[in-house]
Parts: structure tokens; sequence; C-alpha cells
């Protein structure tokens, strides 16, 4: 059986009582701020990855074009066979910049990243109607 640390018992002055309740109050002042960055942060996550495993799509058309097999492109690139196979096939898996580089490299390609404007889709403006 192992023994629990116990926390010391200890008791806070006057001022040290009213320092952690103002931290406390200031902490859920930002709270809501910081939940939506976080959220927001996540979102912008996931579309990069959403971006990052179809680069890898291409990369495995590609490879699959050259009828380079999987296990060649681990010899190449130093990464193992399932790990590419995952990357391949799993939705969720992490495709980060160093593997696509890697992978690109090895079958004879560059990776170029771009920067370029947002797309905006322009709504349709319902036909006005024409009083006879």
């Amino acid at each position: 059986m192992t023994k629990s640390k116990q926390i010391p018992n200890f008791q806070l002055t006057p001022e040290q009582r009213e320092i952690v309740e103002s931290v406390r109050r200031q902490i859920e002042v930002e709270k809501p701020e910081i939940i939506a960055e976080s959220r927001r942060m996540k979102q912008a996550d996931e579309v990069t990855s959403v971006q990052l495993r179809g680069a890898f799509g291409l990369l495995k058309a590609l490879r699959q074009s050259q009828h380079v097999s999987l296990a060649a492109l681990a010899e190449l690139t130093g990464i193992s066979k399932p790990s590419l196979s995952r990357l391949e096939n799993d939705p969720t898996a992490n495709v980060t910049l160093n593997t696509l580089t890697r992978v690109a490299d090895a079958l004879g390609h560059d990776l170029h990243i771009a920067v370029v404007p947002k797309t905006t889709v322009k709504k349709a403006k319902p036909p006005r109607l024409s009083r006879v």
C-alpha cells in the first residue's frame, strides 16, 4: 500500500486571501475570452490539419503513379512503413510539414507553400422583380 502525500494545512493571512480572491475574480472576467480564443485556435488547427492531410493525399497519388511501394518510400524517407500507411489512410493522422517535405523529396519533387488571398464566395442576389 502506498502512502498518499498530504497537503500541509496552512492558513492564509487576510491580505493573502484578498489576493487569491482578486485573482479568482480576474480569471472569471477573462475566462470567456480565453475559452473563445481556445476554440478559434482549435478550429484553425483543424483547418490546417485538413489541408496538410490533403497535401499528403496528393503525394500518395504521386507515389502510386510512380509505382513506388510503401516499403521503398519508407527506405527513402526513413519513415516506417506503418507510419506512412497511417499517414496515407487515417483521416486523423498528424501530418507535418517535415513529413510532407521528406516524402516529396523522396519522390523527386519540391514542396512549395504559398500564401494567397482567401477566396470569397459571393452570394447571388435574388432577381429583382419589376412591377408591371
